[in-house]
């Protein structure tokens, strides 16, 4: 984890809402006898991730060093970039947001300037091992009444979506997601809702190139894809 880096987020404003698209692998499989392509559905799905507009201010000189900084981090393409996708809302990330609470760190420790941090609530929690490759798993709900269709949640930067409820008992759903399970997640495991996050690199060897000061706001749209090759090195492990 020590090697990757955080995108700023907070420090970098935008004019525009940043997008999480899905991109389903499929395969073709030749065609009907009626002219129609046969399309099949592989599990091999990944993210892209767009960030339109983010504002470089070049009145703001922490807005240089740290796009400067992160640029020579990242490398292009070959670098690990931890990117939030919780500007994404759900009605239950509304959830987490407003009942987070302020808290210390476990030794009691705060913040350098003495401000403590946001804890996320336990909301929803992993009802059995879900192993790499799964497509399917079972989430449990820690509070009454949840919807737990259409969310994004993340596990250690791996960021997944729920479909539609195949089967449920109490407060325990069955659902599919995507894309498929890139690390194993243990049962009993408590999902990050409030603020999910997606390793990712970049799309391009230049999607930093930028040009400081010409404009009091240098407007960049930069565009991420989502780190698969991590997620088959640590399975190959």
């Amino acid at each position: 984890m020590a090697n990757f880096i955080h995108w700023p987020f907070k420090l970098f404003a935008m004019r525009g809402k940043p997008a999480f698209h899905q991109r389903p692998f499929t395969r073709q499989g030749g065609a009907t006898l009626g002219g129609r392509d046969l399309v099949t559905q592989t599990d091999l799905g990944f993210w892209r991730a767009v960030f339109p507009n983010i504002m470089v201010m070049s009145n703001d000189m922490h807005h240089e060093e740290a796009w400067n900084a992160i640029q020579v981090a990242l490398q292009g393409r070959t670098g690990l970039v931890i990117v939030p996708a919780y500007c994404t809302g759900s009605r239950l990330q509304q959830l987490a947001k407003t009942q987070s609470a302020l808290a210390t760190h476990s030794d009691g420790s705060t913040f350098s300037d003495g401000t403590k941090y946001s804890s996320e609530p336990p909301l929803v929690q992993m009802e059995e091992d879900a192993q790499i490759g799964a497509t399917v798993v079972k989430l449990r709900a820690l509070r009454e009444g949840l919807s737990l269709t259409g969310i994004k949640y993340s596990y250690f930067h791996a960021l997944y979506q729920t479909g539609p409820v195949i089967a449920k008992k109490g407060n325990v759903v069955q659902v599919p997601i995507f894309p498929a399970t890139r690390a194993k997640i243990p049962a009993g495991s408590i999902l990050t809702v409030k603020e999910p996050t997606c390793l990712m690199h970049l799309a391009s060897d230049n999607e930093m190139d930028i040009v400081h000061g010409v404009s009091p706001i240098t407007n960049k749209t930069l565009n991420f894809v989502e780190a698969i090759d991590y997620w088959d090195k640590v399975a190959a492990e």
